[in-house]
C-alpha cells in the first residue's frame, strides 16, 4: 500500500522493444543529432464499462516510435540509416505500419509499429522480454545522471550539460505531515474545482445528457502533473485546481483526503522509453502518488494491452479498458483509477422498487425503476432563493448522497447550474451535512451511469492554452507536452445496504416529509468528515 491510501499496482509484464541504443540487427546509432521535439492534440473517444462506482483518468503527451520503417522516410538520414532501414524492412515485412515521428529518440525520419492484429501477442516481436520499471533515484542523486527506460542509468554525452529547472534547488521534504488547516484548504479547493469543472461539462453537453465525474480523481491526476510543472504553467495549473496562493503543501493533504475507507485508488505512469524523467519527479511520484513509472515499448498493440491490463487489475475487473487507441505520438501517459462500491447505511427494500414516471423537459415521461420508502431517513431543506430542494441520504464509509432538485417549473437544469457559485455550493453542502435526518417519503430512481470524457478539452475551456507549450521541466528533460487526458466514471447505487433497516428507524422523527426525485437533479457523493466531493453529476434521463 502506497502513501495516502493508494495501492501501488505494477502493470502486468508485456513485451517491450529492444533498447534504442541498439537495433535488433545490432546496429548502433551514436552519431545522429537530436532534433527538437514537438507535440500535437488527438483527443480520444468515449468508452463504456460495467457497473459499480469507479473512475479513471489519464494524462498523456506527445512522441513515440516503433520498430520498423514503412518504406519511404524523410530526408536527412545517413548511409547507416539506409542500411538499417533495408535490414529492418526485411525483418518486419509484411508490415501494416503506423508511423510515429521519432523526435524524442533524436533520430531522423519516421518509425512504425509492426502491428499484426491477426497474430497473437506471442507472435509479436519482443514477446517474452520483460520490461523494467524506471528506478526510484535517491534524493541528492547527481543531476548529470539520468534514468532510462530499461532501468539503467544513462550518462550524457561528454561536453553536454543538463539545463537547470527552476525550483529543483528547493528541498521536497519541508512540508512534513499535512496539518488540519492544509487538509481543510485542499478540501475547499476541491469543492470549487468540482463546481467549475462540472459547469464546463454541462455547457459542453446536451441539456438532457447525464453527467458524472470524480473531482478527487481528476484533481489527483492534474496534481500529479503539478509535481513537474514550473513557472507560469505551475501557477495556472494550481489556479485551475483552485489551490490558494501560497499553499505549497498540497500533495500530502490531497492524498490523505483520497484515503476514503472503501475507496480503491491507484496511479501509474507510462512513458516513452527515451523520455528522461527527472530523479526528483520519480521520487515525489512514488512518495505522494504511489506511482513508479513504466516505459512504453513503442509497439501500439502491446502498449494498449499493457495499459488496459493495468486498468482491469486496478479496478478489480470492473473497468475492462480505458483506451482503445494511443495518441499518434505518445510520450507520457498518466493514468489513475478509482473504485468505490457504496451502499446505503439503511438499505432500501427491493420489493418496494416500482416503475414510476420520470419527468423529462421536452420529452414524454418515462417509467423507470424507482426505489421507494414511506419513512426513510433523509436530511432535507429548501433554499428559497435558489428554489431548490436539497436532500442528503447516508451511505456507509462516512459518505452521503446529496441531491439538489429544482422546485420550480419543469425545465432543464441549466438555470440551477448557472446560479451556483463556489461559496453558495459549499454552503448548501455544509448545511446538508449538519441537518439531522427525518422520516421522509422517498422516491429515488436507481442510479446507473457510465460516462467518459476528454479532460484536455475541458481544461482548455477553463484556461485556454494551459497545456500548449507547458513548462514541465520538473518532470522530464526534453519535450513533454500534454495532448491527451482521459477520465472514466461509472456509478451504480441500488437498494443494497450494510445495516439492518431498523437500525436507523428509531433515530428519525415521526412526521414524514417528501423527497420525490422524479425530475432532473444534480447529485454529489459527499465525504462527511473530509468535506469534499468524491463524485458529482446529474441525472437527466435515467
Amino acid at each position: 500500500m502506497a502513501r495516502g491510501g493508494q495501492q501501488l499496482l505494477e502493470p502486468p509484464h508485456f513485451p517491450t522493444e529492444a533498447p534504442r541504443s541498439q537495433s535488433r540487427q545490432g546496429l548502433t546509432r551514436p552519431d545522429l543529432p537530436a532534433p527538437a521535439g514537438h507535440a500535437g492534440t488527438d483527443p480520444l473517444g468515449t468508452q463504456h464499462a460495467p457497473q459499480d462506482t469507479l473512475a479513471a483518468s489519464g494524462v498523456a503527451s506527445s512522441h513515440s516510435h516503433g520498430h520498423c520503417h514503412p518504406g519511404a522516410h524523410s530526408g536527412g538520414l545517413s548511409q547507416l540509416d539506409d542500411t538499417a532501414q533495408r535490414v529492418t524492412n526485411t525483418a518486419c515485412a509484411p508490415c501494416a505500419p503506423r508511423s510515429y515521428p521519432s523526435s524524442l529518440a533524436g533520430r531522423g525520419g519516421h518509425r512504425a509499429a509492426c502491428a499484426h492484429p491477426q497474430r497473437s501477442p506471442e507472435g509479436l516481436p519482443g514477446w517474452g522480454t520483460t520490461d523494467v520499471p524506471s528506478p526510484t533515484v535517491p534524493e541528492g542523486a547527481p543531476e548529470e545522471l539520468d534514468t532510462s527506460a530499461n532501468g539503467t542509468t544513462a550518462v550524457p554525452t561528454p561536453g553536454t550539460s543538463v539545463p537547470p529547472c527552476p525550483g529543483d534547488e528547493e528541498p521536497t521534504d519541508t512540508c512534513g505531515e499535512p496539518t488540519g488547516e492544509q487538509r481543510a484548504a485542499v478540501a475547499e479547493a476541491l469543492v470549487t474545482f468540482a463546481l467549475r469543472f462540472y459547469q464546463r461539462m454541462a455547457e459542453a453537453a446536451q441539456p438532457d445528457a447525464n453527467l458524472l465525474f470524480s473531482p478527487i480523481n481528476v484533481a489527483v491526476g492534474l496534481s500529479h502533473l503539478l509535481l513537474g510543472a514550473r513557472g507560469e504553467t505551475q501557477e495556472r495549473l494550481a489556479a485551475l485546481l483552485a489551490y490558494p496562493q501560497g499553499l505549497r503543501c498540497v500533495h500530502g493533504a490531497l492524498q490523505q483526503l483520497a484515503s476514503v475507507p472503501g475507496l480503491f485508488s491507484a496511479a501509474q505512469i507510462f512513458h516513452h522509453p527515451e523520455l528522461q524523467l527527472r530523479p526528483r519527479f520519480l521520487n515525489d511520484s512514488l512518495r505522494f502518488y504511489g506511482a513508479r513509472p513504466y516505459a512504453l515499448s513503442g509497439n501500439e498493440s502491446l502498449d494498449l494491452q499493457r495499459i488496459n491490463a493495468w486498468v482491469r487489475e486496478a479496478s478489480k475487473g470492473l473497468l475492462p479498458s480505458l483506451l482503445s487507441a494511443l495518441p499518434p505520438e505518445p510520450s507520457l501517459l498518466l493514468l489513475s483509477a478509482v473504485h468505490l462500491r457504496a451502499a446505503w447505511r439503511t438499505p432500501l427494500d427491493r420489493k418496494k422498487t416500482v416503475m414510476l414516471p420520470f419527468l423529462r423537459p421536452g420529452h414524454r415521461p418515462r417509467k423507470v425503476p424507482t426505489m421507494t420508502s414511506a419513512k426513510y431517513p433523509v436530511a432535507s431543506f429548501t433554499d428559497p432563493r435558489l428554489q431548490v430542494q436539497v436532500g442528503r441520504l447516508e451511505l456507509n464509509g462516512g459518505l452521503s448522497l446529496v441531491v439538489l432538485m429544482p422546485r420550480g417549473p419543469l425545465e432543464p437544469l441549466e438555470t440551477l447550474e448557472r446560479a451556483l457559485d463556489p461559496a453558495t455550493f459549499l454552503a448548501l453542502l455544509r448545511r446538508a451535512a449538519r441537518t439531522p435526518p427525518r422520516a421522509t417519503a422517498l422516491s429515488l430512481p436507481r442510479l446507473r451511469l457510465d460516462l467518459a470524457l476528454d479532460v484536455v478539452t475541458l481544461v482548455h475551456d477553463m484556461d485556454f492554452g494551459l497545456f500548449l507549450d507547458a513548462e514541465l521541466c520538473g518532470l522530464a528533460r526534453g519535450p513533454a507536452a500534454v495532448d491527451t487526458a482521459r477520465h472514466r466514471a461509472v456509478l451504480a447505487l441500488d437498494e443494497a445496504g450494510v445495516e439492518a433497516a431498523a437500525a436507523m428507524a428509531t433515530s428519525v422523527a415521526r412526521s414524514a416529509l417528501v423527497l420525490e426525485a422524479l425530475r432532473p437533479f444534480l447529485f454529489v457523493l459527499w465525504h462527511n468528515t473530509g468535506e469534499f466531493p468524491v463524485f458529482m453529476g446529474r441525472l437527466s434521463d435515467p
